[in-house]
């Protein structure tokens, strides 16, 4: 292998790792991306896109079951409720058919028209009935972090004789382009 290879590597090695700032981490959207893929790919899901930006990001996912459609979960990061180790999430659901064939697409308009008319929410609902830290409501989504696998390892991790969680606290969570950006602080 020659050195551009190994530079090329090394970038994209580093590109997919998180990066630690004095305040806090920024996860990349391709590692958050693999992430949601283990977490929620199945039989009637697949996550397909997660697109991170400072405004409004987006996570693509396609539908299986009933009916093959694509959806996006348009959204940004609203209040942190650190006492209860919750984040609030506002989201918007579109969609669009993603079959060719007539019966499916017929199919796949019904649903668009349902998620036109409210039902978005329920659908999400029965997609992640089995995940216990998200609690999915109209317009609103709230990830419960002591709930959450990968974060309530971290925040009941002993540091010094009291868990993680009682000495910092998550601040805030922005999305700069193509990063999720953690901040924390001391608990007060």
């Amino acid at each position: 292998m020659d050195s551009g290879q190994w530079r090329q590597r090394w970038q994209h090695w580093q590109s997919r790792r998180p990066r630690l700032h004095r305040d806090g981490v920024s996860l990349p959207a391709s590692l958050l991306l693999d992430a949601l893929q283990k977490q929620l790919n199945g039989e009637r899901l697949q996550v397909e896109n997660l697109q991170l930006h400072p405004e409004h990001s987006c996570l693509t996912l396609l539908l299986q079951q009933p009916v093959a459609a694509r959806l996006q979960l348009f959204f940004h990061f609203g209040a942190i409720d650190w006492p209860a180790r919750t984040v609030l999430i506002h989201y918007q659901l579109q969609g669009s058919r993603h079959d060719g064939n007539l019966v499916r697409r017929t199919l796949g308009t019904l649903l668009l028209v349902a998620l036109d008319a409210g039902l978005g929410t329920r659908l999400l609902q029965n997609l992640t009935a089995d995940l216990d830290y998200i609690d999915i409501q109209p317009q609103h989504i709230h990830i419960h972090l002591d709930r959450l696998p990968p974060a309530a390892r971290w925040l009941e991790q002993d540091i010094l004789g009291k868990p993680l969680a009682e000495r910092i606290a998550l601040r805030a969570i922005s999305t700069p382009e193509h990063h999720l950006r953690l901040s924390v602080g001391r608990q007060r």
